[in-house]
């Protein structure tokens, strides 16, 4: 005789929608921080549910395509954005799961990853979602670009390498303690003695990376773990 087979729970999985803003408050010339506070404010009183996070992001407060936002659960971010814009991104975005098409942010030059903001001109750098990690995604950047380098000049070769070592090493929690110091030093002759300015382009990103978010890298080497707890540390 067959057996029924047991009820089972389903599985309990969150679905509130999470916004990440771009985040300095040392600027207020993309009106990043009234953004946040007006969607978590507007929000409440729509009484729409929603997660309103300040997004990792660094920022000198120049960038041009500012106030950022982004949508983890769609993979998508918004730039451009205005106060004037929150309601229609709760309603129609939030609520509705409509892309809000003129705020969407569709650049056809950054292709290193889908889940990072670049901006090479003024060094403005925002991840997708704020759990990940920093570490991880600096040691993704360096060996995407060591498979890109012609090899022929030292600056470049060696210093792409070692950057890699480094910061492997750092994601590991097995660094010395001067690593970052290092990285920093081997950024800047990477920036000044190669053939070309492959080495400076990889290098750029990076820095920028390290001078944002220092904190994570020295969680890592000195505290042996990972804020976001994306890193096996190994002992």
């Amino acid at each position: 005789m067959a057996k029924t087979a047991p009820n089972i729970a389903e599985p309990q999985i969150i679905t509130t929608p999470k916004i990440t803003v771009c985040h300095n408050p040392k600027t207020k010339t993309c009106g990043a921080e009234d953004i946040f506070k007006g969607l978590v404010a507007t929000a409440e009183q729509m009484n729409i549910p929603v997660i309103v996070e300040p997004a990792k992001c660094g920022c000198l407060g120049t960038c041009q395509d500012g106030a950022f936002l982004s949508f983890p659960y769609w993979g998508v971010f918004y730039h451009k954005v205005k106060v004037g814009h929150i309601e229609a991104i709760l309603q129609e975005t939030v609520q509705q799961g409509k892309i809000v098409f003129p705020l969407l942010r569709l650049n056809p030059l950054q292709s290193i990853r889908g889940d990072l903001i670049w901006e090479k001109a003024t060094g403005c750098i925002m991840a997708l979602d704020s759990s990940l990690c920093m570490v991880d995604i600096a040691e993704y950047l360096i060996k995407f670009h060591y498979d890109e380098s012609c090899g022929k000049c030292a600056p470049c070769r060696l210093g792409i390498q070692r950057l890699a070592d480094l910061i492997e090493l750092i994601r590991c929690g097995q660094a010395p303690a001067n690593a970052v110091g290092e990285m920093e030093s081997l950024i800047t002759l990477m920036k000044q003695a190669p053939y070309c300015s492959f080495a400076g382009k990889v290098s750029h990103i990076i820095l920028s990376i390290l001078s944002s978010f220092k904190e994570e890298f020295e969680a890592h080497i000195k505290e042996k773990r990972c804020p976001s707890g994306v890193c096996k540390i190994t002992s």
